[in-house]
């Protein structure tokens, strides 16, 4: 299947070519979102840290790695926007419960089996440390295997086993719980 031109090649006329921005935008903006709300556990700061990484690529504020594959790459920048986007959230808001903050978005309207969902997802990862939850999301959500996801997170592929070892002792203690 031939899904036009590479990512690589859009990325480099992106800041210059609009068509090329939306291109890589629809192509990849779904995974930066699911990254963004599993570290951030909140919709508006992951739209906010979609925006960011875009708003990123088409200023070049962002250098390409192409030693790479362009998601790892991509990973690489969501995660750091990710990462600084919960710095702020936490200087302007305090540690806030993630949860709650999903409760209070909810409306009369709202499908109250995903938002019952979503909590639980929110407290699972909420119960993990920064780094166990980032190489949860990145190894059992997103896919990647134990190599892209240490050239992620910049770190050893033995710390990455660890941490998701760890990290799964933590979530099998979390459901036999509920």
């Amino acid at each position: 299947m031939d899904r036009g031109p590479h990512d690589w090649d859009l990325l480099a006329v992106a800041a210059q070519d609009d068509a090329a921005l939306r291109q890589l935008f629809e192509r990849h903006r779904h995974y930066v979102y699911r990254l963004a709300w599993g570290l951030l556990r909140e919709d508006q700061a992951a739209d906010d840290v979609v925006q960011e990484v875009f708003l990123k690529i088409r200023s070049g504020r962002v250098k390409a790695k192409r030693r790479a594959r362009f998601t790892t790459w991509l990973y690489q920048v969501a995660l750091n926007t990710a990462r600084e986007q919960g710095r702020k959230r936490r200087r302007m808001w305090g540690d806030a419960d993630a949860a709650t903050a999903l409760r209070d978005r909810a409306d009369a309207h709202s499908d109250h089996a995903r938002l019952e969902t979503l909590e639980d997802l929110s407290h699972a990862l909420g119960a993990l440390a920064g780094r166990q939850r980032e190489v949860v999301l990145l190894r059992l959500m997103e896919g990647f295997d134990t190599t892209e996801t240490a050239k992620i997170l910049g770190c050893r592929e033995g710390t990455v086993k660890a941490h998701l070892h760890r990290a799964t002792l933590k979530l099998r203690e979390i459901i036999t719980q509920t």
